[in-house]
């Protein structure tokens, strides 16, 4: 399953740690939407299922940035429905909280687990037409583990459209072991892929562990789908794979041309590559710190210049923990170097995530120094 390229660092501290989004900002209109769907002449589905989980709970229904959250959660999820084409997937959709003309019960599964049908999904969201209600995102995760996905097997999306807060002081960690276990029923098949509604701090955090659990997975912010070119990086990196072009007839040998000069990219160091190293990652983060903006910058302005050029987005950790536990950090390091480059203009079909985890370290890891080198995303740019 594709890692996605959200306008948020995928592990959840996200753009708005980044960029100050838990700061007030100015009432926002949500705006026009325009994307045409995708071909399904020239796509395959990644996935084989996805459950959209929506949350329709009271404290969805205050405000941000000028419009009511639950307002914003529908209209990701009936542009996320306008956007995908109809692929032979199978999908669901359930919703928690409820205001009581729409449902006295916590949670409600509406459509599926059946195959994909934009019209049939589109009717049946209408019908989550207002929130209210405690929060129990704990639950919809339970009853979807014993309903609609307990039969189902292949590559799983969970995606669940939340602002991440509990009613009544409820603490987050029956919310985590809920999470976990539908995980561990599902095994690796399973990625979270929670969407952030709201500029709620421990909200916020929340999400992001549950992107966290499933190893694959990773966190978008609402404000950033509400777009056209944001939504169509989300559908393209979750649910689909463009179709291999047919192969072209082979050409007639020519003498090769004498090769040019290598080209020398800004920013590179002596082996032509970019390092993120330890200035941008704390021990078991995946957080990009301020001091890399400049760099990255720099590289997404080379990028720029050079529209050809692909990259090799590489992800690396020290030794500490496990393998896989260090596999999944080195490919959150390498999707939060994406999505930063993705914001800044550069399309995410030209960055090849690749996770390392302990297996490639620069240097010795048997000191502080050597471990903190190690913490590092590069990038090998390609097609030069």
């Amino acid at each position: 399953m594709k890692s996605f390229s959200t306008k948020l660092i995928t592990v959840l501290a996200m753009a708005f740690l980044l960029t100050g989004c838990f700061a007030q900002k100015e009432v926002q209109t949500i705006p026009a939407f325009a994307l045409a769907p995708f071909s399904e002449d020239d796509h395959v589905s990644s996935i084989d299922n996805f459950v959209l989980v929506l949350d329709a709970s009271s404290s969805m229904d205050n405000p941000y940035m000028g419009n009511k959250k639950f307002d914003m959660a529908t209209q990701i999820i009936s542009r996320m429905n306008q956007t995908l084409p109809e692929l032979g997937q199978n999908a669901a959709l359930r919703s928690f909280g409820h205001n009581s003309a729409v449902s006295d019960k916590n949670t409600v599964l509406f459509y599926g687990m059946g195959q994909y049908s934009q019209n049939v999904l589109g009717e049946k969201l209408k019908k989550i037409s207002e929130a209210g209600g405690t929060s129990s995102m704990h639950t919809a995760l339970t009853a979807s583990g014993q309903e609609e996905l307990k039969p189902v097997s292949g590559n799983t999306a969970v995606i669940i459209i939340s602002d991440g807060q509990p009613d009544f002081s409820l603490e987050s960690p029956i919310t985590l072991k809920a999470a976990q276990a539908l995980k561990d029923q599902l095994g690796p098949g399973l990625c979270y892929y929670p969407i952030f509604v709201g500029d709620n701090e421990k909200g916020a955090v929340l999400m992001d562990e549950i992107a966290r659990i499933s190893g694959c997975g990773f966190v978008s912010h609402a404000d950033n789908l509400l777009t056209d070119d944001g939504m169509a990086r989300f559908v393209e990196d979750i649910f689909l794979t463009k179709k291999p072009d047919d192969p072209a007839p082979a050409a007639k040998a020519v003498t090769p041309p004498v090769a040019p000069a290598p080209v020398v990219l800004k920013g590179t160091n002596a082996k032509g590559i970019w390092v993120v190293d330890e200035t941008y990652f704390d021990f078991d983060k995946s957080v990009i710190k301020p001091a890399a903006f400049d760099y990255l910058n720099e590289i997404a302005d080379v990028l720029k210049t050079h529209p050809r050029i692909t990259v090799k987005v590489q992800g690396h950790t020290d030794s500490t923990g496990t393998k896989a536990y260090n596999d999944a950090l080195s490919i959150r390091r390498t999707q939060a170097v994406k999505t930063y480059l993705t914001d800044r203009g550069i399309h995410g079909d030209r960055l090849v995530l690749e996770g390392f985890g302990l297996s490639n370290p620069a240097t010795p890891n048997t000191t502080a120094k050597g471990r903190s080198l190690n913490r590092r995303v590069e990038l090998y740019p390609m097609n030069l």
